[in-house]
């Protein structure tokens, strides 16, 4: 063979080798576009389904659904496989089968600007169950058309959407429950807790894990559920389970309804706590709003974690406490009491409400003088009267189960040096605080001198929550001034607490509003925490009435008159049982 004809064969050998080549790269390069941009007319055959987790529930003690997800599904058809001689039939049917007049969806395919219809949203899935059996009644009779390409018929297209929460209850236990709203993640929206209980329990409550199966299509665009489907189910989040009952919480809610109208308060608050266990039965507010449908945003402050306030005289007790702490006073001392007026300092008058010459320590809680407790206040040193307060909880959060706690304010200790502070602060002027904290701070007298810390929840998924206990006072001194309190509703400032046959106890404050450094004529604030307790029940009940109306502004007249409404709820509840005995 000549060179000539070796060269030719070479040249066509190489010819086919690369044409070969070129033709597998052009197989591979068109696999590659199509992986990427798949043509309309190409339908995989395998398809996916989501069924999407849902946020946890909200549960009260008596098993009342507070909050809840609801499942919600949009309704979808391509209109140009609906066989056209059974248009009629079709939107009469689904008519029926949703309960919606046929002109609405008459309508949508009129105004409809792509061969897509959306017909319905937010479908509740009890109509989402009526359209999946509506789906196979339009496949029988035919109503859409097979995709001659694909041979697949697009019917009725269900699909889910993130779902929505639902607070079945409405304005119950509002604001203390809080609200929810989507936020746009990477992944899709979410639905986060924003203030309340499902602000600070949104962990646990978020989903878990989405539910999807995946499996290969029938003719009907259906997954084929034989041995190569592959499922993950879905994994909720947990259910948050409340202490409180959803009844007695009602009807404290009732009660201050008609309260806050009554004496045109801007809000009346109260708060029932088991005083061992510091499990929060019922937390209240005059001023409510439906989650489900929020127009009055004012209503979603939660004062009593954000309304910080001078107590006024309900500090008296805690003062007393600290001194006795400290061996710096004796119960039966008597202390002169000026007639009513005692000008302690230059510009600086102090008054009390009864006159009285010489009054007890005891008998100055009881009958609440300012003139006594500003002497006992100037015992304490800045660091003794500071540390008692910060050792009683205040500037610091309580530790409640809400979020977005004020935690308050107390005075440096180089401005407890000021005779005029410590002598105010005696009385519950200068110091700023939350009802939650007050709270706190009075159940260890009713709890051998243990504070706990207040919880609203019980338990979330199978995890207990665990409240903190500390030995803070000792026992002797918490029984002295629970004693003490006993007297003030026997025959002082809280006469109208005492409930026959129950043990009752508690200390009322009245105290002006300081606005921009100056007290404001007529405006109080009006305090009562009190403790109800029988044989075997032990209750620390804390209630405040804001800018009530300046004919009754007295707590004796408003958070007392509160406290004794919720005692006498519970005793219609069993909640409480009345003692036999004249003692009491």
């Amino acid at each position: 063979m000549s060179n000539k004809s070796h060269n030719k064969i070479t040249l066509k050998i190489s010819f086919l080798f690369l044409s070969f080549i070129a033709l597998i790269l052009l197989f591979l390069a068109m696999i590659f576009h199509l992986d990427f941009y798949k043509p309309n007319f190409m339908i995989s055959t395998m398809i996916s389904k989501k069924n999407l987790a849902l946020r946890g529930k909200i549960i009260s003690k008596d098993n009342q659904l507070l909050a809840k997800n609801e499942k919600v599904y949009e309704l979808a058809v391509f209109q140009n496989y609906i066989n056209p001689n059974k248009f009629d039939l079709f939107i009469n049917l689904l008519s029926i089968y949703t309960n919606t007049p046929k002109s609405y969806f008459i309508q949508k395919f009129k105004t409809a600007k792509a061969n897509r219809v959306v017909l319905l949203k937010n479908i509740p899935f009890k109509i989402q169950k009526n359209l999946k059996y509506l789906s196979d009644v339009l496949a029988i009779k035919k109503v859409f058309l097979e995709n001659k390409k694909t041979h697949i018929i697009y019917g009725l297209d269900i699909y889910e959407k993130p779902s929505k929460r639902v607070y079945r209850l409405k304005n119950i236990l509002e604001p203390a429950l809080g609200f929810t709203s989507y936020y746009d993640f990477k992944n899709g929206y979410r639905l986060i807790g924003k203030s309340g209980i499902e602000r600070y329990y949104d962990e646990a409550l978020q989903p878990k894990q989405n539910g999807i199966v995946k499996g290969y299509r029938d003719v009907k665009n259906r997954i084929i559920y034989d041995n190569k489907v592959v499922i993950q189910r879905k994994i909720d989040g947990d259910n948050v389970v409340l202490n409180v009952n959803s009844i007695f919480q009602k009807k404290i809610e009732n009660m201050l309804d008609t309260m806050k109208k009554k004496l045109k308060a801007e809000e009346i608050l109260t708060i029932v706590m088991e005083s061992k266990t510091g499990k929060v039965i019922a937390i209240a507010s005059s001023n409510r709003y439906n989650p489900n449908h929020i127009t009055n945003v004012k209503n979603l402050k939660i004062s009593h974690i954000q309304y910080n306030y001078e107590p006024g005289s309900v500090m008296k007790p805690i003062i007393l406490s600290i001194l006795l702490e400290h061996n710096k006073v004796n119960p039966l001392e008597v202390l002169n009491a000026h007639n009513g007026i005692w000008y302690f300092k230059r510009h600086f008058t102090i008054y009390d409400d009864d006159k009285f010459k010489w009054l007890s320590v005891t008998q100055a809680v009881i009958h609440s003088s300012n003139i006594v407790f500003a002497q006992l206040g100037l015992r304490l040193t800045p660091s003794e009267f500071r540390n008692g307060l910060l050792q009683f909880g205040f500037s610091k959060k309580s530790g409640i189960d809400l979020p977005y706690e004020y935690r308050g304010r107390l005075f440096s200790v180089k401005e407890f040096q000021r005779e005029t502070h410590r002598a105010s602060m005696a009385f519950g002027y200068g110091i700023q605080l939350n009802l939650i904290q007050l709270l706190k701070a009075y159940n260890m007298f009713n709890n051998y001198g243990i504070m706990v810390t207040p919880k609203i929840a019980y338990k979330y998924g199978n995890n207990i929550i665990q409240t903190t206990k500390k030995q803070v006072i000792s026992p002797a001194i918490a029984e002295t001034v629970l004693q003490i309190l006993r007297k003030v509703v026997l025959k002082g400032t809280g006469v109208a607490a005492k409930v026959d046959g129950i043990f009752t106890a508690g200390k009322t404050g009245t105290a002006k509003i300081n606005k921009n450094g100056k007290y404001i004529k007529g405006l109080y604030n009006s305090t009562f925490i009190g403790f109800a307790d029988d044989k075997t029940h032990k209750y620390t009940i804390a209630t405040l009435t804001i800018k009530p109306d300046k004919k009754h502004y007295f707590a004796s007249q408003t958070s007392v008159v509160a406290f004794k409404n919720i005692v006498n709820i519970m005793l219609e509840m069993n909640m409480l049982k009345k003692i036999e005995s004249n003692n009491n």
